[in-house]
């Protein structure tokens, strides 16, 4: 039936998991089985390989884990042959006659178009190579393609690093004597799939052989919502429009319902983005060549994404420059969603995210928003670094409103980076104060602005970020494409560490610029958003070389920015700062399938209004407890902090600390509720991570709305079949002990009446636990 149950196959309306039921009447057994074949499936090593051929075709193919990705020149074209996810190379007998049809298809493995002309068919061969990174353990595979009608060189960069994930970029070199620009690209594109004779494998009449899943919103407080809908004889476009990659995500997913196999794609971008998603469906005629009378039918999917500009240029090119594109990332796998999440999962742990500088990355942090946010003063953060350590916070920041010219308007004063009149003794007794404590301290910069009040602004007009002449943004927003500017944003950040001697340094980005600023430059109209993001990533490259031992933390406005090329420059991350239920902890359930929980921040506590909406005690700190905890606002004071409340937070501190933070860091993460509605009620969001060896986990049941079945059955997917576990009831305080076929195949009812509510069960293998003795 594809990647949705036949219930929720409504005729005419778009694809969701708004049916929660109906996906827990899929028979427990189904999820079981397949755990056990992927498991004994997967591969112990982690192969990558390129074959280049030379000759009249030239072409590569690319070998990463099972999945293979072929292309190769044909008719000054740089195109897509197949891929495939099972490891298997086809036969090239097999595809002549797929040869013949490539002229008519869009197959371009890139899209390069260079001041409106795109170079498609232009393309000859000048060669090929390969090469070891030590860094990555990966091989990088370069192609170098050459323009017959434009002196533009391109080097296709291909990172192949063993796993079901590879990466793309291009090096465009302008190889003229006067500047040229590049109006559109695409890193990475082609044909995604070709899929014959569909209809022996899908519902009679049906031609939704493609599901595509984007984000449906790109606003704060929405982030993870994806939604996948079918896609027949149409283009879906996806996009992100706010001059970011946004509260929306530049990926999307793509599943092939007649076979069983993924694409995830992912644009490492920080900028405005598109995305587009052609299907092609053709039914023929019944062939009556032979004796047996049957459809002939087939499919195709292709794609392009990159990033979008709407002025003529999205980068200028200087002659004799080379210009790096944004890389995609591609995922082709033939399995179910969850271990899509996984292999993706892995990828962003191993292939994108920096090495932590230390283990202080998973710190429970606490910082000072809350009660006394623009009412900043020393006795005051004092006050909220004793509740900080009281309840076990490891790590204290100080967040916005630290800085600037009087009154303190946090938002107004960004861009002067100096302690307000109301810190007289400047940040460092606080710091010192913090350490006393037992913690690490950390300090809040919203480094691209420059707010209304700020001397910055007044002595540098000529820095603000402008479109067609006029400052954007509220003229608020730095021009980070400016070299001078950015010169000084990163000389401030080096100062602002060294001086307060930072163990973390925290970035904000409160802008959203839409279409994004402009200049002209060697006569053509350029957008601003390149030469920003391609400033601040080099800007926290040397940053993070000239102080390895910080850990940086990326925020925009919460999750505006959450693509993999900034986290490829920062250690952790926040989503929206919205904590309160249930859709908190839907965002958190969303972002998971992108982006590992240990390294996701959560908030705890009263920054945000509407504490009615929230869940109990015990809910608010699970969401939290799920993911990397932050405290804002627990209390006005030590004294007025109930010792209810302060004992329940030390608890789940506590619990965390010791229990859930060792199965959160390299855990397989398992979504029984992938697909539900934000804006809508939702019975259940059931959330479980598990050790990679099987021997501990965590489930979390939240009760998201009070309609349909109050017991849930849970069946676990990350134990180890021939083990036994300890099973905690975390709402019950006992304990259990439970072989691991029993919970599998089984489960374990979970009843909750009221929403708001959640349990916790914890896994812990008493056979690993015996062989460790």
């Amino acid at each position: 039936m594809g990647f949705f149950s036949q219930r929720e196959r409504t005729p005419g309306k778009s694809r969701n998991w708004t049916s929660l039921a109906s996906i827990r009447a899929v028979p427990y057994c189904l999820f079981f089985l397949h755990s056990v074949l992927f498991a004994a499936a997967a591969p112990a090593l982690n192969p990558r390989s390129a074959v280049i051929r030379t000759g009249p075709i030239p072409g590569v193919r690319f070998s990463s884990g099972l999945t293979i990705c072929d292309e190769e020149l044909r008719h000054g074209r740089w195109v897509s042959r197949y891929w495939e996810s099972t490891g298997q190379i086809v036969a090239d007998v097999q595809i002549e006659a797929e040869r013949q049809q490539m002229d008519g298809l869009p197959v371009d493995a890139f899209k390069l178009e260079i001041e409106g002309q795109e170079l498609s068919g232009t393309w000859k061969w000048v060669g090929a190579g390969k090469s070891d990174v030590q860094i990555s353990g990966g091989l990088l595979v370069s192609v170098e393609l050459e323009s017959t009608v434009r002196p533009v060189r391109v080097k296709v960069q291909t990172l192949l690093t063993g796993g079901p994930v590879m990466v793309r970029w291009l090096e465009i070199k302008n190889t003229a004597e006067h500047a040229t620009a590049i109006s559109n690209v695409s890193p990475w594109s082609g044909q995604l799939w070709h899929t014959p004779n569909f209809a022996e494998k899908l519902p009679a009449e049906s031609e939704n052989v493609y599901d595509v899943g984007s984000a449906q919103y790109s606003k704060w407080g929405y982030e993870g919502a994806w939604r996948f809908d079918p896609v027949v004889n149409e283009t879906k476009i996806i996009a992100g429009e706010r001059g970011k990659s946004g509260w929306g995500h530049p990926t999307f997913f793509a599943r092939n319902n007649a076979t069983g196999e993924w694409f995830a794609a992912s644009l490492a971008w920080s900028g405005n983005w598109r995305i587009r998603v052609t299907s092609k469906v053709e039914k023929s005629p019944v062939d009556r060549s032979n004796s047996i009378d049957r459809p002939v039918n087939e499919a195709r999917l292709f794609f392009d994404m990159g990033p979008s500009s709407v002025d003529p240029a999205l980068r200028v090119v200087a002659a004799g420059e080379t210009v790096k594109t944004p890389e995609t990332h591609i995922l082709c796998m033939k399995s179910d969603l969850d271990h899509v999440t996984q292999a993706l999962l892995n990828h962003v742990r191993r292939d994108v995210l920096p090495a932590p500088p230390s283990e202080h990355v998973f710190d429970v942090e606490a910082n000072h928003r809350g009660y006394i946010v623009d009412h900043e003063t020393e006795a005051g953060i004092e006050r909220e670094i004793d509740m900080a350590a009281d309840i076990g916070a490891e790590t204290f920041l100080i967040d916005a409103g630290w800085y600037g010219p009087e009154p303190n308007r946090w938002y107004q004063n960004v861009g002067d980076w100096y302690a307000g009149a109301w810190l007289p003794n400047d940040i460092q007794p606080i710091r010192e104060y913090a350490r006393k404590k037992g913690l690490h301290f950390g300090l809040w910069v919203e480094i691209e602005g420059a707010g209304a009040a700020s001397k910055l602004r007044k002595e540098h007009p000529d820095w603000i970020l402008t479109r067609d002449g006029g400052p954007i943004a509220d003229g608020r927003h730095l021009d980070v494409g400016n070299p001078a500017v950015a010169k000084w944003m990163e000389s401030e950040i080096a100062r602002i560490i060294k001086k307060y001697d930072l163990d973390v340094f925290r970035i904000d980005y409160n802008m959203s610029t839409e279409e994004d600023g402009n200049q002209v430059r060697e006569g053509f109209v350029e957008n601003s958003a390149w030469r920003h993001v391609e400033n601040l990533y080099a800007m926290f490259d040397r940053l993070r070389l000239q102080f390895p031992h910080v850990i940086f933390q990326n925020c925009a406005g919460g999750g505006g920015r959450l693509d993999w090329g900034i986290l490829h420059r920062f250690d952790n991350t926040e989503l929206s700062d919205w904590m309160r239920g249930p859709r908190g902890v839907k965002i958190l359930s969303g972002m998971t399938w992108l982006l590992p929980p240990e390294i996701l921040l959560r908030t705890f506590g009263t920054e945000v209004p509407d504490l009615a909406g929230d869940g109990d005690i015990d809910y608010q700190m699970r969401q939290v407890e799920m993911s990397l905890p932050i405290f804002r606002g627990i209390a006005p004071s030590p004294d007025e902090l109930n010792p209810i409340l302060r004992n329940k937070i030390r608890a789940g501190v506590d619990l965390y600390k010791n229990e859930l933070r060792p199965i959160l860091r390299d855990s397989l993460v398992y979504h029984h509720t992938p697909l539900i509605p934000y804006q809508s009620q939702s019975p259940w969001l059931v959330l479980e991570y598990a050790a990679p060896d099987k021997s501990r986990g965590v489930a979390t049941l939240f009760r998201t709305s009070s309609f349909e079945d109050p017991v849930y059955h849970f069946v676990p997917r990350g134990l180890d079949l021939s083990g036994t576990y300890k099973v905690t009831f975390k709402n019950r305080a006992e304990t259990v002990e439970l072989s691991g076929l029993r919970l599998m195949t089984e489960g374990i009812p979970v009843r909750l009446e009221t929403n708001g509510t959640s349990e916790m069960l914890l896994f812990e293998s008493l056979s690993a636990k015996a062989k460790s003795r």
